[in-house]
This record gives structure tokens, C-alpha cells and sequence, in this order.
């Protein structure tokens, strides 16, 4: 695969190329791209092999004044190679991955000065994209903490009543997690989310839960090991249920996993003890609180009604 794009970091541009290495070769072309006349010259005077440290050497003076290569793999993915720093890359090719790219598209940044690599759906990310948060693209302890937009108690639901990403309500202050319950159960009975209470605690939400259903009616055996807050089952004190899951991740304040912690034991409703291993925690997709949409409390009992 040969064909690509040239695409100029400063600026944007990009240009159609039959051969990356033998376009940029061809003074012409360099002056195009606005190459200084140094690194034209070096450029020019390389000995181009396929596939070989000549070719290497070119694509690599290319890159370091400024170039962002790019080419597609296969139907969807598309690769960009670069020697500046991996944010300030994707930055400069989002005009093109604009241009470009469909929701199905998966671009792939290497940076070949520093060896790391970053791909994703460009679909998914294209509003995050859009909003100019590059950094939520990058690994969890690369982002920076987000600021919250609420206080808790709140209530955090996706897709929720034909409304499309995340949306955020204030919950009253004072109540204790079964009047909170209570609340969404009449009024978001169907809402799929965060519920985080005051005290720090953050429930997932789905369907019908929390749990606060006893036990008595789902499993009778199970009764005994009820907590007596969130109506998780536990094997005791020690074992925590999904209100002692205060692992919260330090950029958007929820938990990596929904309703269980990493390195822990719990128990489900069948009677089954669920290890969850501490690698699972890297599976935690950030909520982008940016991109939330936050109403007030009378919203959502109007939605609900």
C-alpha cells in the first residue's frame, strides 16, 4: 500500500501522495508542504530504497519538520505517523479525519519517535473531537481530573427518555438511599446509570436497581447476608457490596466498574462468589462531564410522569 496522504501540522492541509517518500523527494512537492530549503536538500539527497533505512530515513526528516503521514489499512482503519508529540498530531489531522472519516473509521496514531500508539472508533470519539478535549482519548492516568458540574446526591443516566449521551439531575439533600431509590423507581424506573449519594457512595443504576428488593423475595437463602443500605447480598462485614465501592476514578469520579470492586470478593443472587480481578478496573470508560447534559430535579419528575 503505497498511496496516502502529506498532511502539514501547522496548518491542516493535506495532499493527495502516490508514494510518501518518492512525492516528497521531488522538490516541488517539499516546497508544497513548506519544507525548509535545508531539509529539502537532505531529503533529496537520500538514496530511496523500498521498504529500506533510506526510505526509513526520508519518511523520518519528513516527520520531523512537521509532517503528519497518513494511510489507510483495510475498509475502516487509517494509520498516522508522526515525530511531534502525539496530542499536538491528533489536533492537526482532525480537519482531515473531518474530511475523511466515517463513524466506523478507527485512526491509528503512531508516534515514531517515542513508540507510543492510540487508536479509536472515530464515531464514538467524534463529539469529544469536536468539543476540543483531546486528552479523554488518551489513557485514564494521562487525563487531567474533570470538574464536576454537581453536587451529590445526583443521578447520572445515558440515552435516558429519547435523550441521546449522559444527562445529570441534582437529587434532594437529606434523604438516605431508600427514599433516594424510591424516587427513581417512580419516576426513571427504566434509567441506566450512576446513582452517588452524599456520603461519597456511587451505585450503578440499571433497571429495577439498585437492588433495596429483600432478599426474602429473590432468594430467601441469601437473606441473612443482606446489607441493610443497598440491598446487596455480602458474606459478611468484610466483603463489600457495591455501597462500600468507594474505588473512584480520579478523572471523572466514578467507579471503574459498575456495582463491584476490583480484588474482591462478593456474592450474587444465585449464591455464586464472584472474584473480580484488579486488571478489570482498566476496562473503566470515563464519563466525558464536559459533554453531560445537567437539568434541574423538576425535569426529570416531569419526564417520569
Amino acid at each position: 500500500m503505497r498511496e496516502g496522504y502529506w498532511i502539514v501540522a501547522a496548518t491542516g492541509e493535506y495532499h493527495l501522495v502516490d508514494d510518501h517518500a518518492m512525492w516528497i523527494q521531488r522538490p516541488q512537492n517539499a516546497r508544497v508542504l513548506g519544507l525548509p530549503q535545508a531539509a529539502i536538500e537532505a531529503i533529496s539527497s537520500v538514496r530511496g530504497d523500498f521498504n529500506g533505512p533510506g526510505r526509513r530515513q526520508i519518511l523520518m526528516l519528513a516527520m520531523d519538520c512537521g509532517l503528519v503521514r497518513s494511510r489507510g489499512h483495510g475498509p475502516a482503519e487509517v494509520t498516522f505517523e508522526f515525530t511531534l508529540d502525539t496530542e499536538a498530531a491528533i489536533r492537526a489531522v482532525v480537519p482531515f479525519m473531518h474530511a475523511t472519516l466515517g463513524p466506523a473509521s478507527v485512526p491509528k496514531f503512531n508516534n515514531l519517535r517515542t513508540g507510543e500508539s492510540l487508536a479509536f472508533n472515530y464515531g464514538n470519539a467524534k463529539k469529544i473531537i469536536e468539543a476540543g478535549d483531546i486528552s479523554f482519548l488518551f489513557p485514564v492516568w494521562k487525563r487531567p481530573t474533570q470538574a464536576l458540574p454537581v453536587r451529590r446526591p445526583y443521578v447520572l443516566l445515558s440515552d435516558f427518555k429519547e435523550m441521546p449521551g449522559w444527562t445529570c439531575w441534582e437529587l434532594p439533600e437529606g434523604l438516605d438511599s431508600h427514599e433516594l431509590v424510591a424516587l427513581l423507581r417512580r419516576h426513571a424506573p427504566l434509567g441506566s446509570g450512576w446513582l452517588a449519594l452524599a456520603d461519597g457512595r456511587t451505585w450503578r443504576l440499571a433497571p429495577n436497581t439498585p437492588p433495596l428488593t429483600p432478599l426474602e423475595t429473590l432468594n430467601p437463602e441469601l437473606a441473612p447476608w443482606a446489607c441493610e443500605s443497598c440491598g446487596s447480598p455480602t458474606r459478611g462485614p468484610k466483603i463489600p457490596c457495591q455501597c462500600l465501592n468507594l474505588t473512584l476514578c480520579r478523572v471523572c469520579k466514578l467507579p471503574p466498574l459498575p456495582g463491584i470492586v476490583p480484588g474482591k470478593d462478593t456474592i450474587t443472587l444465585t449464591g455464586e462468589t464472584l472474584y473480580v480481578s484488579l486488571l478489570a478496573g482498566l476496562a473503566h470508560k470515563c464519563v466525558h462531564w464536559p459533554s453531560v447534559r445537567v437539568l434541574p430535579l423538576d425535569d426529570l419528575i416531569r419526564r417520569g410522569t
